[in-house]
């Protein structure tokens, strides 16, 4: 029987150590503060329009904090990914009253999205608390 962690293991620490070598070290909160940013803006804009819809803002919080995290940790390691993320950042701080009103005129569309971006974030989860199997020679 393998020790698997919970999927809830995932999300015990949001901002990882930079202590010692640490891949979230560099950039790590240059590229997170900005994808926690974009995710919550991108969530405002798309789901507050509607009441039914509010609640998932917190999902999109969620997303930019954890999914973040691991894309900055990445970003450690190809520099071109930092700067994708900075220019998704730009891209939303430009276009917030485009990304508003197609929030307002849809109300599938954000429930979709959302649901997509919850199913990425519990897939991660589920994926990064899963035993890695051993190779043996």
């Amino acid at each position: 029987m393998t020790n698997q962690l919970s999927v809830f293991s995932y999300f015990r620490s949001p901002f990882p150590s930079t202590q010692g070598f640490s891949a979230y070290r560099m950039p790590g909160v240059a590229v997170h503060g900005p994808l926690i940013l974009s995710f919550a803006m991108v969530g405002f804009f798309l789901c507050w329009p509607h009441p039914v819809l509010r609640a998932f803002v917190m999902v999109w919080v969620l997303a930019g904090v954890y999914l973040g995290r691991d894309i900055a940790i990445l970003c450690h390691y190809n520099m071109l990914l930092t700067l994708v993320c900075w220019a998704a950042f730009v891209a939303v701080l430009l276009k917030p009253a485009q990304i508003a009103k197609f929030g307002a005129s849809h109300v599938a569309i954000p429930a979709v999205l959302t649901a997509v971006v919850a199913g990425v974030l519990f897939g991660v989860a589920f994926a990064m608390t899963r035993e890695k199997p051993s190779v043996s020679s």
